[in-house]
């Protein structure tokens, strides 16, 4: 079970994306989490930091943002297993 991060938009329960690039950074992410890439304690602990340097500078505003620090995230992890 993915447990959601307080910040991230839902509603009754279930993610929200207002574009299709959220669902896909989503979706990448629990995809590279299932293929071994990280596990998902690594990837909450990133996202976490992410989050609260990204809120340091200013708060999220609603779903953009909020994926836009998962994309962030997503890229910078996969970077760093690629060597890169």
């Amino acid at each position: 079970m993915i447990e959601p991060h307080p910040s991230q938009p839902r509603v009754d329960g279930e993610p929200v994306f207002d574009a299709p690039w959220q669902a896909r950074t989503f979706a990448m992410a629990v995809h590279l989490h299932e293929a071994g890439l990280f596990t998902w304690g690594e990837w909450s602990e990133r996202l976490a930091r992410q989050i609260a340097a990204r809120e340091r500078l200013r708060p999220i505003a609603g779903s953009d943002d909020y994926y836009r620090v998962w994309q962030d995230t997503l890229e910078a992890l996969v970077a760093e297993r690629a060597g890169t």
